[in-house]
């Protein structure tokens, strides 16, 4: 399989497809298959009280995320636009986000201005 990569916009060097974008496509449908995110910046936010905190600022439910469960969230203004968005999975101990090329700086400095009584670390994860 010879890997399509994109020329230009924030993935650049992200895998496009193999080959065969519709079948590719079809078998990420079924569950057959991943897509590789390894562009994407990463961090962890760890902390006995990472999954509340995070349930009281962004748009998913944390409050019963299950460990390995995969989410998606949005961090909202206060007139309901978005101004960040993240995914990720908690492992049962810390949570592991990624968010788009080029929006980890501000994602994190937000996140940071958030935190005040609360029992979290934010960390950036160049390395995973």
């Amino acid at each position: 399989m010879t890997a399509v990569r994109h020329t230009e916009g924030p993935d650049t060097g992200a895998v496009w497809h193999y080959g065969d974008p519709l079948r590719e496509q079809r078998r990420l449908l079924a569950g057959e298959a991943g897509v590789d995110l390894g562009h994407r910046p990463v961090f962890s936010v760890s902390g006995p009280d990472r999954l509340s905190w995070l349930n009281a600022i962004a748009s998913q439910d944390f409050a019963s995320l299950a460990p390995g469960v995969a989410v998606t969230a949005y961090i909202l203004n206060p007139q309901g636009h978005i101004t960040h968005v993240f995914g990720g999975s908690d492992d049962g101990e810390t949570f592991w986000g990624h968010t788009e090329p080029g929006r980890a700086e501000p994602l994190l400095a937000w996140l940071r201005r958030m935190v005040f009584a609360a029992r979290v670390e934010i960390a950036e994860r160049p390395d995973k």
